[in-house]
């Protein structure tokens, strides 16, 4: 009688602790989403006390950029989802740094030998400015309006393509389109026009993404290359065709991050509005094909998973200052964090915004899930190619390649990956 009592008793205690350990479990796998990407972000902004980032890990800018921007924007996101006051008050003090009382771009560091406090011969300077018009709404100070309409005049000064209305990306690549630049202006272009109540000038951004679709879209792969010299001597990275070689993942996740941003500006009842929709699903179907199916997230160079190539230590890994290899070496096309986040967060947005069908959801959701558990490790979003680029001549390195997007270093914790990181798990 004793034994049978013990062995109840004992029975009831393993029972209790059996129970209490997957409560415990179950907590852990709630704070996945709350607790630990919070505390995460808090991290990034409470180790940036001053206008050096801790989200930057290609090099610190001294300048207004789309680095900061990209980051700035998930913060003022996370204000949006959450009205904590702490969100809106630190982009607001950072962005102090860059601009001054009365609404002028400023070198944050006045000790800088460097006083370029805006470039305004590329695209990437528009990025950030997109920011301003939430902090115009969110402290009604004239001085960001002020900002906003020197970047409009900036980006209206621009040089196009010759055969085309479409932005060159830098005044140093003349003549190219780049996808990345569809999501460094476009974004921010979508709300001056709603701001000056232009609802014509969707057209003129209708004909820029038709220029893309014409030049840069290939029907086999349904996909876009990274670039496009319209020039009649094309540069050394092009094909016959003039595009780039190879289908990068996050020029891919800007391209169609821009247009997920403008569905959300341009109004129900504008004429373009159907084309953009149709364009944006096209865009997203087309990505979809070159999912991983073990981890939900997408190759470096989408269309070659599982692929690998003999990279020249001399021609790539060297000027690309790629400490991990010191002779020529075989790299593995590598899941890459940034552009599955960027795919993540368009979807999702997509969905929330009422374009996409709830199987589409459940698809985001995977893609998100996937990229946390495969590249979040250690407080760290892994898995990001920091940089990566088509020439000019003077890097011939930058050519487009296989293997020069494999040769490119590979870090964590830049804000190219982690804003969109945070994008997707605000969507979700």
């Amino acid at each position: 009688m004793f034994k049978k009592i013990y062995l109840l008793l004992l029975l009831s205690i393993s029972t209790f602790v059996l129970f209490s350990c997957n409560k415990n479990n179950k907590k852990e796998d709630e704070e996945t989403y709350d607790v630990i990407l919070n505390r995460y972000i808090d991290n990034l902004i409470d180790n940036t006390t001053s206008y050096i980032p801790s989200w930057n890990q290609e090099s610190f800018k001294n300048r207004w950029n789309y680095i900061d921007g990209v980051f700035l924007k998930s913060i003022i996101d996370l204000y949006k989802k959450t009205n904590d006051e702490k969100y809106i008050n630190f982009v607001t003090n950072y962005t102090d740094y860059y601009i001054d009382s009365n609404g002028n771009f400023r070198c944050p560091d006045p000790n800088s030998s460097s006083q370029t406090e805006f470039l305004t011969n590329e695209l990437d300077s528009i990025c950030e400015s997109r920011i301003l018009f939430d902090l115009y709404e969110y402290t009604n100070n004239i001085k960001y309006l002020r900002a906003i309409n020197y970047t409009a005049n900036v980006l209206s000064s621009m040089n196009t393509v010759s055969n085309g209305k479409n932005y060159w990306h830098k005044e140093s690549y003349p003549n190219q389109v780049w996808l990345d630049g569809m999501y460094m202006y476009i974004p921010f272009l979508s709300r001056v026009l709603l701001l000056n109540n232009n609802q014509s000038g969707f057209d003129n951004i209708k004909a820029q993404y038709e220029f893309i679709k014409d030049k840069m879209y290939s029907p086999t792969k349904k996909l876009y290359y990274h670039g496009y010299d319209d020039s009649d001597e094309k540069i050394f990275w092009a094909q016959a065709n003039g595009c780039s070689s190879s289908f990068w993942s996050r020029s891919m996740g800007w391209y169609v991050t821009s247009l997920s941003d403008l569905l959300e500006y341009i109004p129900e009842n504008n004429s373009n509005r159907e084309y953009f929709v149709n364009l944006y699903k096209e865009t997203i179907d087309g990505i979809l094909q070159y999912k991983d199916s073990e981890t939900n997230m997408f190759y470096q160079v989408l269309d070659k998973p599982g692929e690998s190539a003999l990279v020249q230590y001399i021609k790539y890994l060297k000027p690309l200052k790629n400490t991990m290899y010191t002779e020529n070496s075989n790299i593995s096309n590598y899941l890459e964090s940034s552009g599955s986040s960027l795919f993540a967060y368009s979807i999702l947005k997509g969905c929330n915004l009422g374009i996409l069908n709830d199987d589409y959801k459940q698809i985001g959701k995977d893609i998100f899930m996937g990229t946390y558990n495969h590249s979040f490790k250690d407080n760290k979003l892994n898995d990001i190619c920091i940089t990566a680029g088509l020439g000019p001549d003077t890097k011939t390195y930058r050519d487009g390649s296989f293997e020069y997007y494999l040769a490119e270093p590979v870090g964590s914790n830049d804000a190219k990956g982690v804003g969109p990181f945070i994008m997707a798990y605000l969507q979700l």
